[in-house]
């Protein structure tokens, strides 16, 4: 059997850890993610000289010249909610950007944005997945004049998101977005909510799936989001019913947060046999 093919478009970026700048962004933890659940992945990118070229080892990357890398400082509080800060952003990327790269037609297009950069249409019209999924962090989040981050309410219409499959997004991404829930459900056929250590949602064309997690011991949930999205998503390309689906992507997540930046990303493939471990919610 030929392996998932699997496109993922969005800003690599820099992020401050104290005094440590590591890679990172929807992409890259989306990127390796499938990669580690065994599918032929290609990355489509923004990035400026300083970003690390061997960060994206392993993957067919197309990175558009910039000045400087979109780049974060995360900063999480006792309750473990997240505040962010914006130093420098880079172009949007753009389609045409891969427009002889020959990867018309994957199994998967995953988009996923940090900030706005991946506009849907042209993606969903140049690039013919068969399954399309999305990140709905990068689509809510805008940055201030001082570089923090803000959340404007994401207005759409249903049809704006006609030919996408699935989308994926955490609690903290509905701070002033109103019913987002009940807009995503009426135009995306499967809505995955998680919810950190209290499980996820699946809303699959109105009803309502809860499942639990993997217990595990958290050292830093960043990328954890984006790697239940890969996981979601290639679990559903691969025939896999959305419950099914949502499990591997919560095994997924919970190798991600055992380890700082993405420095477990290469176990992701742990999250087949994991998943026979979450509970229903």
């Amino acid at each position: 059997m030929t392996s998932t093919r699997v496109v993922v478009c969005g800003h690599v970026t820099l992020d401050k850890y104290g005094g440590a700048i590591l890679p990172g962004g929807s992409a890259y933890y989306a990127a390796h993610a499938h990669r580690a659940l065994g599918a032929r992945v290609a990355v489509a990118t923004v990035a400026g000289p300083e970003f690390p070229g061997e960060a994206l080892a392993g993957l067919e990357a197309r990175v558009a010249p910039a000045q400087r890398t979109t780049s974060f400082e995360n900063r999480y509080g006792e309750d473990g909610r997240r505040s962010q800060l914006v130093s420098a952003v880079a172009p949007r990327l753009e389609p045409s950007f891969v427009a002889n790269a020959g990867w018309r037609g994957p199994d998967v297009l995953h988009l996923a944005p940090v900030l706005g950069e991946v506009q849907l249409h042209g993606w969903l019209a140049a690039m013919q997945a068969r399954l399309v999924g999305i990140g709905v962090q990068g689509y809510v989040r805008a940055v201030m004049p001082d570089g923090r981050v803000s959340q404007p309410r994401w207005d759409f219409e249903p049809n704006d998101l006609a030919g996408v499959s699935a989308a994926c997004l955490s609690e903290d991404d509905l701070a002033g977005q109103g019913d987002l829930i009940d807009r995503l459900a009426a135009a995306v056929p499967i809505v995955a909510l998680t919810k950190g250590v209290r499980g996820c949602e699946v809303v699959i064309r109105g009803r309502i799936a809860c499942l639990g997690v993997y217990r595990t011991r958290e050292v830093e949930p960043t990328g954890a989001g984006d790697v239940f999205a890969a996981g979601f998503f290639i679990a559903l390309a691969r025939g896999a019913d959305p419950v099914e689906a949502a499990r591997l992507g919560a095994a997924a997540a919970s190798v991600v947060v055992e380890a700082r930046a993405g420095e477990s990303l290469g176990r992701v493939g742990e999250a087949f046999e994991r998943s026979r471990q979450i509970p229903d919610g």
